[in-house]
């Protein structure tokens, strides 16, 4: 393979954190193996509360990475401001807070990291750049400035809860999809940041369905469909794990909030609850609809609920190793990394046909639900579990299947995807 030249834009990018750091950390990191990659990276996140530069220059220190290069890039002044300002509004020191006051600090952060890559251009010869995270289309930065060919994604942002589902949902989340609709409509249509991207790029790698119609529809360039997370064991050294158990062992993990929807699961249960007298749900995870959903277990005595809380990661893993089935409500996202994990050690997966995690599974590797509406999806999962509760067998055949598609959606296959891209792109060979 040609080996190229190619400046990767990176916003979040560690080694040792998950979410869209893992994201710019992982693809970037194996792009290196075919190509020579200079990473540009905020040295910090948002908040102030992660350290990337120090991630990454104590990862580098201890494991080489040949064609490997990284710069990091602080955030101004104005940003750090706006973030001080964003604490104090969103109560929050994690995640991004409010979204408008991120993104506006965020674009003010690429404009410094868009002078380094026009400082790095005119040093040296480079064959191509991409813009890699943030994996929202809301704000692709200034590479369309350059005179390079233009590689954006993953990129997602586009997902929306139906409103078939508002319903279930209280009215405040509501006027929020509401208001969120309206600014994903706005900015897809008259940013001009997103304008001129779509304009420039040669390749856009896009998350989900909804993602990818919007990218064809605006764009004349090469749109993929590629998901925003990976998997990365040593699939050749792993057995999946068959439980020798009268117990079928159920996991749904994740936050209590009305996106995640797990009150699908309670209600699915409500159909016929002694169809789970041989069944145990483990649940993972915290949130502020915790309380909420265990009183209403309770109150309809599902004995069948085991609480776990929040786990370290380690022990999340290990139980994912142990059980039979994961059982994934949620009703929006882009993908999530927990389904990739289950792959990963060979569970099964019940979810909804929608977003990445539509993409993700497939009838190899797990069952699949129609997102229509509340009770389409409350018969649907009730349907699959029981199902599976019938066919044991079915699970070990399926548990085989998880193992051969996290192959198959891999970090590493999907860095080799793009390493090839690049190649064509050069090439004009697409």
């Amino acid at each position: 393979m040609q080996k190229l030249k190619v400046i990767i834009l990176a916003h979040e990018f560690s080694p040792s954190l998950g979410s869209e750091c893992a994201v710019g950390w992982n693809i970037a990191s194996r792009l290196s193996r075919y190509h020579d990659v200079t990473v540009i990276y905020a040295r910090n996140n948002h908040f102030n509360t992660s350290n990337y530069k120090e991630d990454v220059d104590i990862f580098l220190q201890e494991n080489k990475i040949p064609g490997l290069k990284t710069v990091s890039i602080s955030q101004p002044f104005i940003a750090r401001l706006i973030a001080q300002i964003n604490i104090k509004l969103s109560f929050s020191k994690s995640g991004i807070g409010l979204a408008p006051l991120f993104f506006l600090a965020y674009k003010i952060w690429q404009r410094r990291a868009y002078k380094e890559v026009r400082r790095l251009i005119m040093a040296e010869h480079f064959d191509l750049v991409h813009q890699l995270t943030a994996i929202s289309f809301r704000s692709p930065g200034y590479l369309y400035k350059t005179e390079l060919p233009l590689v954006w994604g993953p990129c997602s942002g586009l997902v929306k809860i139906p409103s078939t589902f508002y319903k279930s949902l209280p009215l405040k989340s509501i006027v929020f999809e509401v208001f969120r609709r309206i600014s994903n409509y706005l900015q897809s249509n008259c940013s001009i940041m997103v304008i001129k991207t779509l304009k420039r790029a040669s390749v856009i790698y896009a998350v989900t369905n909804d993602d990818y119609t919007f990218f064809v529809k605006k764009s004349s360039c090469i749109v993929k469909q590629m998901l925003d997370v990976g998997t990365y064991p040593n699939f050749s050294d792993f057995t999946p794990i068959y439980r020798n158990s009268t117990k079928l062992r159920i996991l749904w993990i994740g936050r209590f909030v009305y996106s995640k929807a797990f009150n699908l699961l309670i209600d699915s249960i409500l159909i016929s609850p002694e169809k789970f007298d041989a069944v145990e749900i483990i649940v993972i995870g915290d949130g502020p609809l915790m309380d909420k959903y265990k009183m209403s277990v309770e109150q309809k005595k599902l004995s069948m609920f085991r609480w776990m809380g929040n786990l370290p990661h380690n022990d999340v893993l290990k139980l994912i190793q142990s059980s039979d089935l994961l059982v994934h409500t949620s009703i929006k996202e882009a993908t999530s990394a927990v389904i990739l994990e289950a792959l990963t050690y060979g569970l099964p997966v019940i979810c909804h046909d929608a977003f990445g995690m539509g993409i993700a599974i497939n009838e190899t590797c797990g069952i699949k639900i129609p997102l229509i509406d509340p009770e389409t999806s409350i018969r649907g999962f009730y349907d699959a579990m029981a199902y599976l509760i019938d066919n044991r067998e079915l699970i070990i055949k399926l548990k085989k299947g998880a193992i051969k598609r996290a192959e198959e959606l891999s970090w590493d296959s999907n860095a080799e995807k793009i390493a090839e891209d690049y190649i064509k792109i050069i090439a004009n060979n697409f």
